[in-house]
């Protein structure tokens, strides 16, 4: 099933372990922005996923890959995490998938997409085949009871 994950992680991006990744051969990070890595729209990190990220940074290499279309937002965020983002990548479909993986400058084997959305992120990158990693929303964001409903939708999808 092209929504079903390589890894499943039954908790947000903070309890992804690096160490797992290193020893699947993976040296490069495709990562979602807005829920996955921080709060929507928030352009701010909280404690726990900024320790997360400076770890990873120490060991692989990363692009941000996000739907989000705001170029403000994200260049401010951009700027914020030193970390180039690819915007509008109208994720599921493969072209932002293959510019992250020409900035990582990586095999599509030795790369992750990372997300918390299955009919954005895992299923993006089941289509262009690279491993993914399906992640929950970050712990520290409250979100809109409807969107927590599609989202568990997804999930109870993807774990089939």
């Amino acid at each position: 099933m092209l929504i079903r994950p390589t890894y499943y992680i039954d908790g947000d991006i903070t309890d992804l372990d690096q160490e797992m990744l290193l020893e699947a051969g993976i040296k490069g990070l495709i990562l979602d922005l807005d829920s996955t890595l921080m709060a929507p729209k928030t352009g701010s990190l909280d404690a726990e996923a900024d320790r997360w990220l400076a770890r990873a940074r120490e060991t692989f290499k990363i692009v941000i890959l996000s739907n989000n279309k705001r170029r403000d937002y994200l260049d401010a965020v951009e700027k914020k995490l030193d970390l180039f983002i690819i915007g509008h990548a109208a994720k599921p479909w493969a072209s932002g998938f293959e510019k992250a993986l020409e900035h990582l400058n990586l095999t599509k084997e030795e790369v992750a997409a990372v997300g918390d959305r299955a009919l954005t992120d895992i299923l993006g990158g089941q289509l262009f085949n690279i491993r993914t990693i399906l992640v929950m929303p970050l712990k520290s964001i409250e979100e809109p009871a409807l969107k927590t409903c599609l989202r568990n939708i997804e999930r109870s999808l993807a774990r089939r």
